[in-house]
């Protein structure tokens, strides 16, 4: 069936029976706004059911008018919600469309109908085109699968058919990566000669082979082929992913998920489990999940990749926690290599705060596409719970990959939840649509690569999932959370705490306490304690014109990101000399020398600006990635200056889009550096107009090179810098945030407990 426009003079002729089904699509297409439009399209699509349910021609009458809306090119929106209704038809004619929808993909309407067909019956015209769906990865691919795996708990035997069928004809390493590990999803013992056989033969790529083998670490009831143990015995990826599958097999046979006896003996390979693990006075256990970067414990990567702001905050909030009465232990859930995980279930010590899920590779390629990682991210976060005990609470984090494969985990265990809600994606569809860089003719391609419409809707999930809610401050924020993600706090208040994040407020009075104490203030050298990333900038300042030397900075942190904007920042200082003059900006991020995709092609963009203004060459420096120990003095330097290198009075500005909160702009202020922060999220709730920074519309250059020069004016006035440094002290100190956090997670625990008494 081609996916032409049905005529639509003949579509209505069906009287009576088409205009419900029009009725429903118009609303999605007169709806406000694209949320709006988004919000309303359940409700469109139960009003076209029913009136296909009621006879044959009105049937009819709902397919052709669904057709119809497919083929409008200009209104993608109401597309994607006809694509919805399409699923929820019945038959063959409905199969095949939905069929040619995925054969013309990747397209956002192929991504939409991969999701939302885990609602229908399995249907043979449909195996053929999710099968390529799922070879091709990405969202669309982990929607089929998901598909695939709802599927064969109903018709094993057709999933598998196809499955073996898109065997025999892929080649790809990922496509066949994805569909066998498809394969160990099948609840039928007839696959496990399929996967035995993967894992037996030498010539399959090692990620092939390690998606069968952590099949059988799923199955410990299933015959182990004889080929895992001695692979286990070898080195490498795959003996890793073979002695992660016999331990997963050894624990799924001796624990249940549950909680430890606190005299349960170490080591033993066995224990009990106290499955009333809400007794009386008992501490709380919290984990909280974050698998969009790399576990960093030490805070070495801070800045590097995607390990930025929320996993430095974890890592921090996490010790925070374990010092208020009634916490017992925080673990942090992050991203790591099986070779990380192996090593933390060869560890004796059960109370350990950090615990790797296995999504990166040992070294090369970088951890580009999460969503088809999420059934290796759910067995990893069953994994770190059957090793430390279930978890009185779970605290998830944004709508992306890693939340989802710990939501869904947290639903089968019966774990309680707090979501910390942001209106992501929902504040930026509202942005980009209010400047028209985002309409209805252009959504489907933009849904495409950011995936709004499956973000928006997982964020509901998440937050009636939940049984807390944390928010973050923000102006007009029970409007903008009514406006924008359709939530009503004022319905449930109790439900919901406003939690501000909090930052190390000593660590940061220590590195302006060494500044100042410095010993000779003429030449200002750092001490011991300042870390290399403020000796490298004295040496990269030293080596620039002697007419740099003595001039401010203007210091930026974060990662190397187009949301970020670092590119935007070095485009403010080229397009004026003025402030080059002035200042040096001072870029600290990313992985200079073995950058991820993303960071290349923000560093591209920053070369490309400097080849446009050379002259920024000698006024912008790019330190790349640093320690989080060493930001403080960094900050320190720019506040206070560094003898006869750097000037006092620099400022701080951070670029992105738009921040939730914003740790290292409040970082900044702690240290007493006047600010430019953006004018859309948290930092309206803290940073005060004229006085401690400016708040500006970051995506538009002009306003970033306004907001830069007022902030440089402001760092000398009396009174302001201790002024700055005192308020963050006092309200957003990482010890309140704990505090806060804490009585939150007691909330949760008693509602359990009185769950489990009645």
């Amino acid at each position: 069936m081609a996916l032409t426009k049905a005529p639509a003079d003949t579509a209505r002729a069906v009287k009576g029976h088409l205009s419900p089904v029009a009725h429903g699509l118009d609303h999605v297409a007169a709806a406000g706004s694209i949320l709006a439009a988004i919000r309303v399209t359940p409700g469109a699509v139960a009003s076209i059911v029913a009136a296909a349910e009621r006879s044959k021609p009105g049937a009819r009458a709902a397919l052709d008018e669904v057709r119809h809306r497919l083929a409008d090119s200009s209104d993608a929106v109401t597309a994607i919600a006809a694509v919805h209704a399409l699923v929820e038809l019945s038959g063959r004619a409905a199969a095949s469309a939905l069929a040619d929808v995925l054969r013309a993909g990747p397209s956002a309407l192929a991504t939409h109908v991969a999701w939302s067909s885990v609602r229908r019956w399995p249907t043979t015209d449909l195996l053929e085109p999710l099968v390529d769906t799922l070879v091709r990865g990405g969202l669309a691919g982990m929607h089929a699968q998901a598909t695939f795996a709802r599927w064969a708990l109903l018709e094993p035997w057709l999933v598998a058919a196809a499955i073996r069928s898109g065997l025999a004809r892929e080649t790809s390493v990922a496509g066949r990566t994805h569909l066998v590990e498809t394969m160990g999803l099948i609840p039928d013992d007839g696959v496990l000669a399929d996967l035995t056989a993967v894992v037996a033969d030498a010539a399959e790529p090692d990620p092939v082979r390690i998606a069968a083998i952590a099949a059988f670490g799923d199955r410990p009831m299933a015959p182990l082929p004889g080929a895992v143990p001695v692979l286990a015995l070898g080195d490498g990826r795959v003996a890793d992913a073979a002695r992660l599958a016999i331990h997963d097999r050894a624990q799924a046979g001796r624990t249940q998920i549950g909680r430890p006896h606190a005299d349960g003996a170490r080591g033993s390979g066995t224990r009990s489990v106290d499955l009333d693990m809400f007794g009386p006075g008992s501490r709380l256990r919290i984990a909280q999940v974050h698998l969009g970067a790399a576990l960093d414990p030490e805070l070495r990567r801070s800045g590097m990749g995607d390990t930025g702001g929320i996993a430095t905050l974890l890592v921090k909030l996490g010790l925070a926690l374990e010092n208020v009465d009634g916490i017992d232990r925080v673990t942090t859930i992050a991203r790591g290599t099986a070779r990380d995980t192996l090593d933390a279930t060869r560890r004796v010590d059960r109370e350990r705060h950090f615990a790797p899920v296995a999504l990166e590779p040992e070294s090369g390629t970088a951890f580009t596409d999460p969503w088809p990682a999420r059934v290796e991210a759910e067995r990893g976060i069953r994994r770190v719970i059957r090793e430390l005990g279930r978890p009185d609470v779970l605290h998830l984090r944004m709508a992306d990959a890693g939340t989802l494969a710990a939501a869904n985990v947290a639903a089968t265990l019966g774990i309680p939840t707090v979501f910390t809600l942001a209106p992501d994606p929902h504040g930026i569809i509202a942005e980009r649509e209010a400047a028209r860089d985002l309409s209805r003719r252009s959504f489907a391609r933009e849904d495409a690569k950011h995936h709004f419409w499956y973000r928006v809707q997982l964020v509901d999930r998440l937050t009636r999932q939940a049984h807390q809610i944390a928010l973050f401050p923000r102006a007009r924020l029970q409007e903008q959370l009514r406006a924008l993600v359709g939530v009503d706090v004022t319905a449930t208040p109790a439900r919901f705490t406003v939690v501000p994040e909090g930052i190390d407020v000593v660590q940061v009075q220590a590195a302006i306490a060494a500044r100042s104490q410095s010993g000779d203030a003429s030449i200002g050298l750092p001490g011991p304690t300042a870390g290399r990333g403020l000796a490298d900038l004295l040496d990269r300042i030293a080596a620039l014109p002697s007419r740099r030397h003595g001039l401010p900075i203007v210091l930026s942190v974060g990662r190397l990101n187009e949301m970020k904007g670092m590119a935007r920042l070095a485009q403010a200082f080229a397009a004026d000399a003025g402030l080059r003059a002035r200042a040096t900006l001072v870029i600290v991020g990313g992985d200079l020398d073995d950058p991820t995709p993303a960071e290349a092609t923000e560093l591209a963009r920053i070369h490309a600006v400097i080849a446009g203004e050379p002259d920024l060459e000698h006024s912008l420096i790019l330190l790349g990635h640093r320690p989080n120990g060493d930001i403080p003095h960094l900050l320190a330097a720019a506040r206070l200056g560094v003898g006869r290198l750097i000037g006092p009075d620099g400022a701080y500005a951070c670029a992105s889009r738009k921040e939730e909160f914003g740790l290292a702009i409040v970082e900044a202020m702690a240290a007493g550096l006047a600010v430019v922060a953006p004018l859309a999220g948290g930092p309206a709730t803290y940073v005060e107009e004229g006085w401690t920074g400016h708040l500006v519309d970051t995506t538009d250059v002009s306003e970033l090179n306004r907001g830069v020069i007022g902030a440089l004016e402001l760092a000398g006035r009396p009174g302001r810098a201790a002024y700055a440094s005192e308020v963050i002290a006092r309200r957003y100190d990482i010890a309140s945030m704990a505090e806060t956090l804490s009585a939150i997670y007691a909330r949760v625990a008693q509602a359990r407990r009185r769950e489990l008494a009645s």
